[in-house]
C-alpha cells in the first residue's frame, strides 16, 4: 500500500522524504496541513508578537511624554507638533491593532495581512517621524527606523513571504520619504544602508526559523501519526477508537443523533495463519482494513483496528437506508476479495463476521453498554455460522447487556 506524505501528497516514483523537504523548502504545504501550519505557527508566536506590541506602544507613549515635558534633543514647535500628531494619531492606533489582533478571534483568523499592513502603518509613521527630526538636525531619531524594521520581522511571528514584503515596504518608505522631506543625500544613504541591512538580515533570519519550524511541525505530525495509527493497517488504533467514539458519543448527546457501532471479525483467521503463513496473514488484515476504511466516507465516520483480527466502524449518524446496509456491504466485500481459506467451515473464501449495535437520538443508554451490544451482536453472528451480520437496536438504557434482541441478516 502506497502510503502519502501529510504535506504535499506523495508523487509516485519519489519518496516521502524528498516530497517533504521540497514542501518545507519552498515554505508552502498543500491543503489543509498548510493552514494546520499557520494555526500552529501563530499559537508559537503569540505570547512573543503580545509582549513586543505592549512594549513597543509603551516606548511610543513614554517618548512621547518625555518630549512634551521638555526631554530629549529640543526641537521647533513646527517640527514637534507633526511627530506628536504622527505617534499618537498613527502609530499608537496600529499598534493597538496589532494587540488587538493577538486576541480577537475574527481579526485572529487574518493575522498575517492585518498585522503586515498595521506594522507598514507604524514603520512609515516613524520613518516620518525620523526624517522630520533629521531635517531639523536631530539624526539621533534615526535609530526608531532600526528599531521598528526589527520588531515588524522578528517578534510579530509573520510568516518569510510577509516579512520580505514588510521589509521592502519598510525600506522603498524609508527612502521615499527622506527625498520627500529633503534630507541631506549623504544621511539618507548612510541611514538607508542601515536600514537595508537590518531588513536583508532579519529577512534571512525569518527564512530559516520557518524552515526549521516546518521541519518540525512535520515530524511533530508524523509522530502523532504514528501513536494513532496500527502501523500494519494505517487504520486507527484501538486508543484512538476509544478516544474518538467517546468524542462522538457527547457530540450525539449534544446533537441528539443516532451513533451506530460495527464491529467485524475475520472468520477463522487463526486456521488462516496457520495453513498460508503470517505473510499471507499479514495481506488478509491489510485487504480487509481497506474495505473497512471505503465505508467510512463521511467526515465524521471513522474506522480503527479493534484487536488482532478484529475492527470497528463508526458511523455518525447513519442515513436512513437501514442499518444493517453498510454491515452487508462490509462482509460481500470482503467475500468479493476473493481470498481463498481452504479451513474455514462458513465458505471458501475468507469471510468476516460483522457485529451492529445502534443508538437511537435522545436515547438514554451509555457508550460502553453500545459498544458491549455490538460486541455481543458480533458473538452470537459467529455462533450462529459465521459470514454474516447481527444488528441490535440498543436505544433503551433499561435493557441490559446480553438481555437484547438479535436480529439476523440472511
Amino acid at each position: 500500500m502506497q502510503g502519502s506524505d501529510p504535506a504535499t501528497g506523495h508523487l509516485e516514483g519519489e519518496s516521502l522524504d524528498t516530497v517533504t523537504r521540497r514542501a518545507i523548502s519552498r515554505l508552502q504545504f498543500t491543503g489543509h496541513v498548510e493552514q494546520q501550519f499557520r494555526d500552529h505557527y501563530f499559537e508559537r508566536n503569540l505570547p512573543r508578537a503580545r509582549f513586543a506590541t505592549a512594549i513597543y506602544l509603551a516606548l511610543v507613549v513614554l517618548v512621547t511624554v518625555v518630549n512634551m515635558l521638555g526631554g530629549l534633543a529640543p526641537m521647533p514647535v513646527s517640527v514637534l507638533e507633526p511627530i506628536y500628531l504622527l505617534r499618537v494619531a498613527v502609530a499608537c492606533p496600529a499598534l493597538i491593532v496589532i494587540l488587538l489582533a493577538t486576541y480577537w478571534a475574527p481579526l485572529q483568523r487574518h493575522y498575517q495581512l492585518v498585522a503586515s499592513v498595521a506594522v507598514v502603518v507604524t514603520g512609515i509613521s516613524v520613518m516620518t517621524i525620523s526624517a522630520l527630526a533629521a531635517a531639523s538636525g536631530s539624526p539621533q531619531f534615526q535609530m526608531g527606523d532600526v528599531l521598528v524594521v526589527v520588531y515588524a520581522t522578528l517578534f510579530l511571528g509573520l510568516l518569510f513571504r510577509a516579512v520580505v514584503a514588510v521589509a521592502i515596504a519598510l525600506v522603498t518608505a524609508f527612502v521615499a520619504i527622506g527625498l520627500l522631506l529633503d534630507v541631506l543625500p549623504q544621511d539618507l544613504t548612510f541611514a538607508a544602508a542601515i536600514l537595508f541591512t537590518a531588513g536583508l538580515m532579519a529577512v534571512l533570519s525569518a527564512r530559516r526559523v520557518e524552515r526549521l519550524v516546518r521541519a518540525n511541525f512535520i515530524e511533530t505530525q508524523r509522530l502523532a501519526d504514528i501513536a494513532e495509527r496500527d502501523g500494519l493497517t494505517g487504520l486507527y488504533n484501538r486508543r484512538m477508537f476509544d478516544t474518538l467514539t467517546r468524542r462522538l458519543w457527547q457530540q450525539a448527546q449534544r446533537d441528539s443523533e443516532t451513533l451506530q457501532i460495527v464491529l467485524v471479525d475475520i472468520d477463522h483467521f487463526k486456521r488462516y495463519n496457520d495453513l498460508y503463513g503470517h505473510q499471507a496473514g499479514d495481506n488478509c488484515i491489510k485487504q480487509v482494513a481497506a474495505v473497512l476504511e471505503k465505508a467510512a466516507k463521511r467526515p465524521l465516520d471513522f474506522c480503527a483496528r479493534y484487536g488482532g483480527e478484529e475492527f470497528a466502524l463508526v458511523l455518525y449518524g447513519p442515513s436512513g437506508t437501514g442499518p444493517t446496509a453498510i454491515a452487508e456491504q462490509i462482509r460481500a466485500a470482503v467475500m468479493a476479495c476473493a481470498l481463498p481459506h481452504a479451513d474455514s467451515d462458513a465458505a471458501d473464501v475468507t469471510t468476516v463476521s460483522v457485529g451492529s449495535a445502534l443508538t437511537i437520538a435522545g436515547g438514554k443508554g451509555s457508550l460502553a453498554g453500545l459498544i458491549q451490544k455490538a460486541d455481543e451482536a458480533l458473538y452470537r453472528a459467529k455462533q450462529a455460522g459465521r459470514n454474516r451480520v447481527l444488528h441490535v437496536d440498543a436505544a433503551e438504557s433499561s435493557t441490559s447487556t446480553g438481555a437484547f434482541k438479535v436480529f439476523v441478516v440472511k
